[in-house]
């Protein structure tokens, strides 16, 4: 790519205002991609399209995002933050309102992935802002500072969606997003560090980078998108991730990435963070087809059952950071792996007759186990990496999440099928996601994450 701007150094001091600024951006992006269920029935109607053509203004928005993660990771580890993180939300903002003032649904489509391509920039940039504007032994702290954001603001945003959109339509819920950019703009052109250089100019190195590495991912999460209803378009999605992920690794410019993929612990701590993020199987399909199906509760009830997920992570989340930097973020991310499985076990055994606190009180256990995990975890893998990698290992942090994130239901749903009633299907789903998480903290016990030097203590 076309830049000599040096490499950012490690921060010496914490700018919590930058820290907050970018937890802040993240939640505007994330938001975009949880908030908008609630309006797919509304854009439907008005452009009468199916229920299969409405997912597309989801994936629209995701696809994109998960395709730049790799290739804006790699970007900030010599680019200037601020101008890029900058541009990311400005961009985000103009996507907004071009889909606000959508004429059609193939114009909506299009602005959601304009949306997702140039905002997602963000995503793959937070890692190295986080090195960059946190001192070592506050690291874990800042990092739980940008996951409660997330965390707190996705769940809010779910909320507030439905309220925007039953008083102002569901373009409404694009003009706030647009004003939310805009304020995340502000907020990061006040506080993110910069070098000085500006924005970078593209060439043919980065746009390659991106084809194949952003192609091999989109590809690969299409095939999980398909593998249950068109298994024959998910095979051809699979091969074709494949196919651009070996021209991607046998690309020059992508050797220092696969040198630091080829790290055993990296490698080891990333497909643990994967297989843990499949947790998502029991959260967002196995449970919320028990409570429909066999305790018949209505839509909002499982909606309010299974926020005490996050509302465990809520709480666990700063106590989570201030573990990481007082004992190590890699020996609390494996006590948390530890617990996560630990927190899974109460979910094995439920059936038509557990009521409904004793559901709401094991979800919420499972989330105060991940929020132990979840952090520290995110913590460990950034300190794994050489302080000039930092952006991209944080790309491949947030990748390997969304694909864990998507691997999960979709193991879950297969499991669910092979069972003869409701109950076995759950049962089944849920022991096949619970071996799959047992599996993720085997795999980070192979690192030894124990040993990983605890970062000095601020004066």
């Amino acid at each position: 790519m076309t830049t000599t701007a040096p490499a950012a150094q490690e921060a010496a001091t914490t700018r919590w205002a930058a820290i907050v600024a970018v937890g802040f951006a993240q939640l505007v992006v994330a938001g975009g991609m949880s908030s908008l269920a609630v309006a797919l029935p509304l854009i439907r109607t008005e452009f009468s399209v199916t229920e299969a053509a409405t997912a597309w203004v989801l994936l629209a928005y995701a696809l994109p995002v998960g395709a730049v993660a790799i290739a804006a990771g790699r970007l900030a580890d010599r680019a200037d933050l601020r101008a890029v993180a900058v541009f990311a939300m400005a961009a985000l903002g103009i996507g907004s309102v071009a889909a606000a003032l959508a004429p059609s649904f193939a114009t909506l489509l299009a602005a959601r992935a304009f949306a997702g391509l140039l905002g997602g920039l963000l995503f793959g940039m937070t890692g190295r802002i986080i090195v960059t504007s946190a001192a070592p032994a506050r690291r874990g702290r800042a990092m739980s500072v940008i996951a409660l954001l997330m965390t707190i603001g996705g769940m809010g945003m779910v909320g507030a969606g439905g309220f925007i959109v039953a008083a102002f339509d569901w373009r409404g819920l694009f003009w706030v997003f647009a004003v939310l950019s805009a304020a995340a703009v502000a907020a990061v052109a006040v506080a993110v560090p910069s070098n000085g250089t500006g924005l970078p100019r593209p060439d043919r190195t980065l746009l390659s980078d991106t084809a194949t590495s952003g192609g091999a991912i989109v590809a690969f999460l299409l095939a999980f998108e398909y593998v249950d209803s068109s298994p024959w378009i998910a095979a051809g999605a699979f091969a074709a991730s494949i196919a651009l992920g070996t021209l991607w690794v046998r690309r020059p410019s992508s050797a220092p990435t696969v040198a630091l993929l080829r790290s055993p612990q990296m490698a080891g701590a990333l497909l643990s963070l994967t297989l843990l993020s499949a947790v998502t199987g029991l959260l967002n399909f196995s449970l919320p087809f028990l409570l429909t199906d066999v305790q018949r509760l209505r839509p909002e009830l499982v909606s309010t059952v299974m926020l005490t997920f996050i509302g465990g992570v809520a709480v666990m989340t700063p106590l989570a950071g201030w573990l990481a930097d007082r004992f190590g973020p890699g020996r609390v991310s494996m006590a948390g792996a530890g617990l996560v499985v630990a927190g899974v076990v109460p979910l094995l055994f439920v059936d038509e007759t557990t009521g409904l606190f004793g559901l709401g009180a094991r979800i919420g256990l499972l989330g105060l186990a991940f929020g132990i995990f979840n952090t520290p975890m995110n913590t460990h893998l950034l300190a794994s990496a050489p302080a000039d990698q930092s952006g991209t290992a944080g790309a491949f942090m947030a990748t390997t999440r969304t694909i864990g994130t998507s691997l999960g239901p979709v193991i879950a749903a297969l499991a669910w099928g092979l069972g003869a009633t409701a109950v076995d299907g759950y049962r089944l789903s849920a022991w096949t996601v619970a071996a799959i998480l047992v599996l993720g903290a085997a795999l980070q016990a192979t690192t030894k994450p124990w040993r990983a030097p605890v970062p000095a203590r601020a004066a």
